[in-house]
């Protein structure tokens, strides 16, 4: 190829290149904000020192041939068997938690599908008798009970 014919060429794909930059004058709605659903923020401190011994223990969630222990469940609320793990300090982190008290942790907090509502969440809905969704275990205890507050008090930080 000859300098005559490259020099064109060049400046065609340089000229093209640089057209491919410029940013187009329309302006593009991005649409609303939204928040990520279920991001709350329950306090693991709060799940150690009141809702394992005033909701998961009071109502035997986790007893012997408990309807959530993981292993004989027939739930999707599973949680594991911590009778011989020592429980965690409300002040250990979350990631210093032994492995089954971290995923009850877990599994807990994903029976929350409102951040603002305790009555909206399947962890009191359900066994408040107020869900559409029967709890198999009938209804454990009356809505607008104190395990609406203590689930509130959660949904609000814990304090």
């Amino acid at each position: 190829m000859q300098y005559d014919a490259i020099v064109p060429r060049l400046l065609r794909c340089i000229t093209l290149g640089c057209l491919a930059l410029v940013p187009a004058c329309e302006i593009v709605d991005p649409g609303p904000e939204v928040g990520v659903a279920n991001r709350c923020v329950l306090t693991s401190s709060f799940y150690v020192e009141h809702i394992v011994p005033e909701y998961i223990d009071e109502f035997g969630c986790t007893k012997e041939a408990g309807c959530h222990l993981a292993a004989n469940a027939n739930s999707i609320f599973r949680l594991q068997d911590v009778k011989d793990v020592l429980p965690p300090l409300p002040s250990d982190p979350l990631a210093a938690w032994p492995s089954e008290w971290q995923e009850n942790f877990r599994a807990t907090t994903a029976q929350v599908s409102d951040c603002d509502l305790a009555e909206l969440a399947p962890l009191y809905s359900e066994p408040a008798g107020g869900n559409t969704l029967k709890h198999g275990g009938g209804d454990l205890f009356k809505a607008d009970g104190p395990e609406l507050d203590l689930i509130q008090t959660w949904l609000d930080g814990g304090t």
